[in-house]
């Protein structure tokens, strides 16, 4: 009996997470973040905490690409590489070198990538923070 018991509970438990969304790898992460490009500044919008968050542009600086999904948010400027997180509401950046190029802007779920021809940049809207990973020589 205990063990019908314990089965029946065990069973409703996986049912009650899939009714509710809970995600696990391959699972569509909920949009949860809107991004608003202006001349100025960055825009995110966390439905998370139900709050813009600004991110202001230096003077001269111009976003060259911009792409958000699920729980992130990416901005590469001629300046910059920019990171948003709706679970830590706020943004990360990390500066650009001479002479780097943009290849590759994507934002999926929880994870933000940029791509140039010197590094590669991962963000982890868990941490909030960017990775980065420069390149060897070809």
């Amino acid at each position: 009996m205990m063990k019908k018991g314990v089965v029946a509970i065990g069973l409703l438990v996986a049912l009650n997470c899939f009714s509710m969304g809970v995600a696990s790898s391959g699972d569509v992460v909920e949009e949860e973040v809107y991004l608003l490009v202006r001349e100025r500044e960055l825009l995110a919008f966390s439905a998370v905490g139900n709050r813009w968050v600004t991110q202001n542009l230096i003077s001269r600086e111009r976003v060259l690409e911009s792409k958000f999904d699920g729980h992130v948010a990416v901005a590469v400027t001629n300046l910059r590489v920019l990171g948003f997180s709706a679970l830590t509401n706020r943004w990360s950046e990390e500066r650009s070198e001479v002479k780097e190029l943009v290849d590759t802007v994507e934002a999926e779920g929880n994870v933000g990538v940029a791509i140039t021809n010197l590094r590669a940049f991962g963000f982890s809207v868990k941490t909030g923070r960017w990775a980065v990973k420069r390149f060897g020589l070809k």
